[in-house]
This record gives C-alpha cells, structure tokens and sequence, in this order.
C-alpha cells in the first residue's frame, strides 16, 4: 500500500525530509547571494574612495585608473571580480592579487596624503606622552609623624569583665 499522503510511508517521510533540504538549501542560497552583493558593494565603495583620493592627490596612472574601472564593472556584472576560486574565497569580490593593489593604492594615498609638497616625512611615536603620568598609590611619607608621636599611656593595663556572656 503506497499512498502519497500517509505520513507512516517511508516514501512520504523521505519526500517531506527532501522538501525541508531543498527548503534549507534555497534559503541558504539566497543569504549567500547576499552576502556576495553586500561584499561586491563594499569593494565597489573601496575602489571609488581610492579612484577619488588619488585623483584629488593627482596621482592616478592610467594603469590604476583601467584597473579600477575593469574591475568595477566585473563587479556590478558578476558580484566578483574574478571566476577563479583558486585566487580567492569564494564568498570574496575581489581576488587576493586584486586586494594587494588595493592595498597598494591605499598606501600610496597615504604617504602622499600625509607628506605636503616639499617638506620630510618625520617619523615619531603614535603613542601618549606619560610626561604627566601620576600613579595612584599610597605615599609612606603622608604616614609620617612631623612631631614625635603620642606616648604610650602609663601605669599597668586595667582589666575588666564585661557582663552579658555566660554565667
């Protein structure tokens, strides 16, 4: 007896486990896809801050000013920039190659940025000075008696019992 409603059919739970698979599977396809958007987008953000920074500097080479338009329209086409997954992860937009010129580029905005026409770029420390550093500990030297301290009382110790304990 193979009926397709029976819920004690082996058939029926098998197709009912497969529907909740597919289910699951769909759902996760779909974060995923997301998830590739969201991260396309945000390289998508990276490289046009970069195009930008580098055209302000007047520092963009035709070179990176290609590689940045190639690679942007990759990724509004394909949410990635690349098909090889050898050369990156697959959730990633951009390949590992792609993500050092990127980097690449950031540093070069940055020693640009930071040093104005003319002048050395100086090197110091990026922490605090502690030259006003106060530690919050106990000075002995508050505990000290300027005069010489009390005398102790004189004659012999008085000793009393005290009523309430037991009798």
């Amino acid at each position: 007896m193979s009926g397709g409603d029976n819920p004690d059919d082996p058939d029926y739970q098998w197709q009912q486990e497969q529907l909740a698979r597919d289910a699951d599977r769909d759902k996760r396809r779909q974060k995923d896809q997301k998830s590739r958007m969201r991260r396309a987008r945000s390289a998508q953000r990276q490289l046009k801050k970069a195009r930008q920074q580098l055209e302000e500097l007047g520092e963009i080479t035709d070179w990176e000013d290609e590689f940045i338009a190639s690679v942007d329209e990759r990724l509004d086409k394909y949410d990635a920039a690349f098909s090889d997954r050898t050369k990156g992860g697959a959730s990633d937009a951009l390949s590992l190659r792609q993500k050092q010129v990127l980097a690449q580029m950031r540093r070069k905005i940055k020693d640009k940025g930071k040093q104005a026409p003319g002048q050395a770029k100086t090197w110091g420390s990026s922490f605090k000075s502690k030259s006003d550093f106060i530690p919050r500990v106990r000075n002995i030297e508050d505990d000290m008696y300027e005069d010489d301290p009390p005398p102790p009382p004189k004659g012999k110790p008085r000793l009393t019992v005290i009523k309430g304990g037991k009798d």
